[in-house]
């Protein structure tokens, strides 16, 4: 045999013995493949399968809040499949409702939505014809009610709206910016307050829970309720009758007669 076909069946056999891996290694490639999709289908119907499909609704945190409106606004149904349900548009449902400030929504695998809402601060209540408005501390109507007791707030009197709906604006301005000082001085004092008058813009007027009509004035509000806080206690015996003048809390004046009755 000469050296050209010795080369040539050497190349030839070489040939042969290369192939076959080659094939073993697309066939394993291939296999990998199936193996993958297969499992991606499996997968698929797993997360798409009864498994998966809502059963429990938890809501937490609300108050003031009825369970029922906040369900309606979530605008699920039992029976969805959970990896459906988009928490983020959840979310943006839930705290449309005016009295929801902030909502967090989480999946709780495999049958669980749990909901955790926080509800606005309430700032005052204003009287409107059989209930009581409550007002946040941007001065808009987010609801009503009919139980004072559960706030521990004073009415806001003097201001009375005509029209009123969920939303709109009662208070702004310099106005809303009273009423917010005068609320967090009171929180910060044992002063129980029954009401707030804004009839005069000038005068704003304290009523305590047991009678002590308070006109304020215009201002300087802090030095005003730290001094009633001082003198309340000397006062048990004129609380009714006439009215604690602190326009100028440099020269506090009780006064008494027609003028107060008018107050």
């Amino acid at each position: 045999m000469d050296k050209r076909s010795y080369r040539r069946g050497t190349i030839v056999n070489g040939l042969h013995q290369r192939v076959p891996g080659k094939e073993k290694k697309m066939q394993a490639r291939l296999l990998l493949t199936l193996l993958f999709f297969l499992f991606l289908w499996l997968l698929l119907t797993f997360v798409r399968s009864d498994f998966f499909r809502l059963e429990v609704i938890a809501i937490h945190g609300h108050v003031r809040t009825p369970e029922a409106e906040i369900r309606a606004a979530l605008q699920l149904k039992e029976g969805t499949n959970i990896w459906k349900i988009s928490p983020a548009l959840l979310q943006q449902r839930v705290e449309a409702i005016p009295r929801v400030s902030s909502a967090e929504i989480k999946r709780r695998l495999p049958r669980k939505i749990l909901v955790t809402v926080r509800e606005e601060q309430v700032l005052i209540l204003v009287p409107y014809q059989e209930h009581l408005l409550e007002l946040s501390m941007d001065g808009q109507v987010l609801g009503s009610t009919r139980e004072r007791h559960n706030y521990g707030l004073p009415l806001l009197t003097g201001s009375g709206p005509v029209e009123v709906s969920v939303g709109k604006t009662l208070l702004e301005g310099q106005q809303l910016a009273a009423v917010r000082e005068i609320m967090a001085l009171l929180a910060d004092s044992k002063l129980q307050v029954s009401e707030l008058n804004l009839a005069d813009p000038e005068n704003l007027v304290l009523v305590t829970m047991d009678g002590l009509v308070v006109w304020l004035g215009n201002g300087e509000y802090a030095g005003k309720v730290g001094l009633l806080q001082q003198i309340s206690s000397q006062l048990q015996s004129k609380k009714t009758g006439g009215y604690l003048d602190l326009r100028v809390k440099e020269a506090p004046v009780f006064a008494v007669g027609k003028e107060a009755d008018e107050s």
